[in-house]
């Protein structure tokens, strides 16, 4: 029953596949452009090589919940790919 009507949805399958494509993108723009975190990990990530810089973006998309990453992407890119 939960497989058909919940985890196997089309509603359920559509928003998972699409939701690495935010995580992947919010990652490219924030290397990109760290100043758009919020100012406590802008801070971290400023004067860091690209690697050291990439482990702070990655800390903050981490502790980003599914609604705010969806926000944040709609923001930066422009582009409302998920139901927040």
């Amino acid at each position: 029953f939960l497989f058909k009507n919940l985890y196997r949805h089309p509603q359920v399958v559509d928003t998972t596949g699409r939701a690495p494509v935010v995580v992947r993108e919010l990652f490219a723009l924030y290397l990109d452009r760290p100043t758009e975190m919020k100012p406590r990990y802008a801070e971290r990530a400023q004067g860091l090589v690209q690697a050291d810089c990439a482990r702070v973006v990655a800390d903050f998309i981490a502790g980003m919940t599914d609604r705010y990453a969806v926000r944040e992407h709609e923001r930066l890119t422009g582009q409302k790919l998920l139901e927040s």
